[in-house]
């Protein structure tokens, strides 16, 4: 750019055949104009950077999962007989055959996690949500299932004998259907109170 910028003037010289005092002076004055112009646009290019530099970037999931567990592969891992659990998220996890046994999970979220084969035997899972997730072949006996929101996937599950679901939220339709069933029954081992009972299910 100085290159041309200079070119430029010497032509501008050549053709106004200026004399020697007014023609230095005038190329004075303009190589301080040019180079004034430029130290202008550098200025304002980096002014312009250091906003951009400064500004907020947008937010990005986290590569591998977001909060806790949440859209990781947890499968076939032991997460059993634990207390560190509780509260934790697990929205879209896949589990499946994870080992949650006798562990507290207390108030987690298993929001469309894949709970294929999934072992919740003795857990205290009171308080969860486990709405439209996957839980062909999951076991819940014995569990403590307190206040837990279930979806229709709830009828999937290989066996619920002993478990509490006190206050649980189920879809009235998967009740009806899962009072049917002959692993429906038992006491659970912790609270003491009659699985039947606890789901209000017919005599």
């Amino acid at each position: 750019m100085k290159f041309f910028t200079v070119a430029s003037l010497v032509a501008s010289v050549g053709a106004f055949q200026m004399p020697n005092n007014n023609r230095n002076a005038h190329i004075t004055n303009v190589v301080a104009q040019e180079s004034t112009k430029e130290i202008t646009a550098i200025a304002t290019a980096a002014g312009i950077f250091t906003m951009v530099a400064l500004s907020p970037l947008p937010a990005s999931a986290v590569s591998g999962g977001g909060l806790d567990y949440a859209g990781t592969d947890i499968s076939g891992q032991d997460f059993s007989n634990s207390k560190a659990y509780k509260g934790k998220d697990f929205t879209q996890t896949i589990a499946k055959g994870t080992n949650f046994s006798g562990s507290n999970l207390q108030g987690n979220r298993f929001y469309r996690a894949y709970l294929v084969g999934t072992n919740f035997e003795g857990a205290d899972i009171r308080g969860a949500a486990l709405e439209d997730t996957s839980m062909d072949g999951a076991n819940l006996k014995n569990a403590n299932c307190g206040g837990t929101y279930f979806s229709a996937s709830l009828l999937d599950v290989a066996t619920a004998e002993g478990a509490d679901f006190t206050d649980a939220s189920i879809p009235p339709k998967a009740l009806a259907s899962f009072c049917e069933r002959e692993d429906v029954k038992g006491v659970n081992p912790v609270t003491g109170n009659d699985t039947r009972e606890t789901l209000m299910c017919p005599p």
